[in-house]
Order: C-alpha cells, then sequence, then structure tokens
C-alpha cells in the first residue's frame, strides 16, 4: 500500500509540473495542454481535453488510489474484487489525435489493480478506441470502444467529478459504472440545451452473469467479439436551468446463447443541481429481466459458476446526496489567480462535505420458476458521510465512512459490516 501510494504521488508530480509547463508554453501549442473542465459528450473533464484546445495532439488522464477498512464481516458472494477490496490503485491515459477539425482519433490506456489484504488480487487492464466524426453541432458519429451514456458516474468517472472514495453503490450494482463496449454511437443537440446520443452495442455476455450483482459482469472485456445480441443504449440531457443537469438514459439488451434467449431493460435518470457552493445530486434506476429462467440455464451450464445464477426479475436503486463547501465561509478575498505552487493554489482550494443515502435491491421480484430456488442478494441501504479536500481544482483528497444495512445475509445470520474509506485523486 505505501509503495503504491508513492508511486501514484510521484506520478502526481510529474503531471502536474507538465500541465504547469503546457501552461507556460501555450505560445508553442505545447502537448501537454492545460485543463479548460469542459466536458465533450459522453466524456469526463481530462478526456475530453483535444475538443477545447488549438493542439492537434494531446495527453490527459486521471489517478486514483484508495485504502478500504472494513468494519466487522466482509461480503464476498459476489466474486468480484473491486466491491469489497481494501486498496486500489488506478491510472489512466487518454491520448487524442485531431488531424482535421471534424476528426478525433482516441486512444485510452485503463489499468487498475485491486487487493483483498493478502487473500488474492488482480491487475485489470482496458483499452479504449475510437474514431469521432464532428458533422455537426446536431449529428456526430463516434465508432470504436467507449462508455455507455448510463446514469452519471460511467461518463463522469474521474476523481474529482465524484465525492465519495469509492462509486455510489447503486451505480456499482445495478448501473455497472466503467462500462466500456465495441459499438456506435450517434449524438447531438436537438437546440442549445437539449442533447440527445443513440448507440447500439455488442451484446451482453450472458454466461459471465452473477445474480449478486445483476448485469455488471455481463459487461465483459470490451475487445471481445460477441455478436450473439445487441444492447441500445438512447439518452436526452437538459441543461436549460440555471446550473441544472438533467438526464435520462438507458439500455435494452437482448442475450442469445444457444437456443436460449433472454433480455435486460434499465432505465436510469439524475438531476444534479449545483449552484456555488451547494451540491445536490438525485438519482434513480430501474431494470427488468425477461425470460430469467433461461439466463439460469445459460449460466448453470456456464464453467464459470458452480450452479445457475437467479437474476431478478425487477431490480431498482436510487440515492440522494448533498454536498456543501464548507471552506467557503472562511475564503479570505484579495487572493490572486496565480498564487499558489505544485500542489495548492489558494483561489482554487475547496473542503465539502457531504452526505449521500442509497437504497437498492438486485431482487425486488423473482421469476415464479426460480422463486424456490436460493441465492446471493444485494437489499442494501447505505448511508455515506465524508469529506473532500482540494487543495487545487484537478486534486481531491478524500474520506468517507459508510453505515451498511445489508438485509441478505452473507451467512447463516452473519451480515457485512460498515466501511471507512480514504482516497486521493488527481487528473491532468
Amino acid at each position: 500500500m505505501k509503495i503504491n501510494t508513492l508511486l501514484l504521488t510521484g506520478i502526481l508530480s510529474l503531471v502536474i509540473s507538465m500541465e504547469i509547463v503546457g501552461q507556460e508554453e501555450k505560445s508553442k501549442k505545447a502537448i501537454i495542454d492545460s485543463l479548460t473542465y469542459e466536458t465533450q459528450e459522453g466524456l469526463p473533464i481530462a478526456a475530453s481535453k483535444i475538443y477545447f484546445s488549438d493542439s492537434k495532439f494531446t495527453i490527459s488522464g486521471f489517478g486514483e488510489s484508495n485504502f478500504i477498512n472494513h468494519q466487522g464481516l466482509v461480503n464476498r458472494n459476489s466474486e468480484d474484487l473491486e466491491l469489497y477490496m481494501t486498496n486500489m490503485q488506478r491510472f489512466v491515459a487518454y491520448a487524442a489525435y485531431r488531424p482535421k477539425k471534424w476528426l478525433v482519433l482516441y486512444a485510452e490506456i485503463f489499468a487498475e489493480y485491486f487487493a483483498d489484504g493478502d487473500r488474492e488480487a488482480e491487475f485489470e487492464f482496458q483499452p479504449e478506441l475510437f474514431a469521432d466524426f464532428l458533422l455537426s453541432s446536431h449529428f456526430n458519429l463516434r465508432a470504436g470502444t467507449m462508455q455507455l451514456k448510463l446514469g452519471y458516474i460511467n461518463n463522469n468517472d474521474e476523481p474529482i467529478m465524484f465525492y465519495s472514495v469509492n462509486r455510489p453503490e447503486v451505480e456499482r450494482l445495478i448501473i455497472p459504472s466503467t462500462w466500456i463496449d465495441l459499438g456506435l454511437m450517434a449524438y447531438g443537440k436537438l437546440n442549445k440545451h437539449l442533447k440527445w446520443t443513440a448507440s447500439i452495442y455488442q451484446g451482453l455476455d450472458p454466461t459471465q452473469l452473477n445474480e449478486a450483482t445483476y448485469i455488471r459482469r455481463g459487461r465483459s472485456d470490451a475487445l471481445r467479439m460477441n455478436f450473439n445480441g445487441y444492447t441500445f443504449n438512447p439518452g436526452l440531457s437538459y441543461t436549460g436551468i440555471k446550473n441544472t443537469e438533467m438526464a435520462v438514459n438507458g439500455i435494452h439488451s437482448v442475450m442469445t446463447h444457444n437456443d436460449n434467449r433472454a433480455s435486460i431493460s434499465l432505465a436510469s435518470s439524475y438531476v444534479r443541481y449545483s449552484p456555488k457552493n451547494w451540491s445536490v445530486m438525485l438519482l434513480g434506476a430501474t431494470g427488468q429481466t425477461q425470460n430469467a429462467e433461461n439466463l439460469f440455464a445459460i449460466t448453470q451450464n456456464a464453467e464459470t459458476f458452480s450452479s445457475g445464477q437467479v437474476l431478478g426479475n425487477l431490480v431498482y436503486g436510487y440515492y440522494a446526496e448533498l454536498g456543501y463547501n464548507i471552506l467557503s465561509l472562511l475564503t479570505k478575498t484579495g487572493v490572486q489567480k496565480n498564487e499558489g505552487n505544485l500542489f495548492y493554489r489558494p483561489n482554487e482550494t475547496k473542503l465539502p462535505v457531504f452526505i449521500r443515502y442509497e437504497r437498492l435491491n438486485t431482487h425486488a421480484s423473482v421469476a415464479p420458476e426460480l422463486s424456490t430456488k436460493s441465492f446471493n442478494q444485494n437489499d442494501l441501504t447505505a448511508i455515506t458521510i465524508g469529506a473532500n479536500f482540494n487543495p487545487r481544482r484537478n486534486i481531491v483528497i478524500k474520506a468517507n465512512y459508510q453505515f451498511r444495512n445489508n438485509r441478505a445475509p452473507i451467512g447463516l445470520d452473519q451480515f457485512e459490516g460498515n466501511r471507512l474509506e480514504l482516497g486521493l485523486g488527481f487528473i491532468f
């Protein structure tokens, strides 16, 4: 843990230095341009740099280092290390080339390391490659591997863009965050404030589905070739109200395997209100499974599991989050924009505190044909309280405590405990 944190801190120092060099060399069109904190459709801040730069080539990225202390029993029924890890290191690098005003070629390397104490460890590597054809403000095309428009975090996964150390549980167990898949995306604006997207991707992999995490495991490897089904992903977002973003999006995924066919529909919407020192976030999601008995048969015959997986016929999740920058009550006036150093800028410093309430259930209802079978479930209520410290706009230090009440036992009258989480993140 210490070695990984020191390594991440070293990378942080390097990229901040590179950003400053980029600012000092603007007239020379340096490769490391400064961030504009604007976003392109389907991309977070650092990944959007090429779209708001005069340079033809840019590099950017982000890093995270998290530590989780489990207070009591740990729920490992999901068999998904990211959901019960004790520490995580993540580094993502973007490279983008814009040979023409209407064309962006984009590449991403997504690398992360998870560990569960000394029990198990896992390294994941995920590439993302796409070509973006910027045809007009109303209609554009993007083709390749890219993140789906679903929920909030999946397109805003850089650490300064959300408060908690780890992503909200609703956007991990109901909406699978970091869902990158191979497909074609059309997007544009209907007017100044209303944006639309419509995408088609290869299908979920039904042999990988895990009942405790709904469709999370089915997103699998973006570079695999699985055309036995498809995932349709439409979305709308509206920003016509001051300091407010509203969005609705969803998927309809059809899966086939041998002679079995099933489908899953998942819809999500959120409202995000961010006046000067406040932040309010409301998000909800609900999903339905058709032919869950066929998914049970597929997973029963797959090598991944020793028994079939019972996916919920109906699932839901929602959360409400309130944040406030308490440093605004103590901020000094007269701070100049260029004051500060590599790690600290007084005019960018913030200390938001937040509280978030979450409720989710992976098995709100079960198909009658499967109701007599035993299954692993998440029926969770979580309250997270914490604080972020931003010594400058692109760096964040996080701490939060999560009170977890999972009504589904992890063993005979055994239930999971609470969590203390600490984290460091940056973008460049």
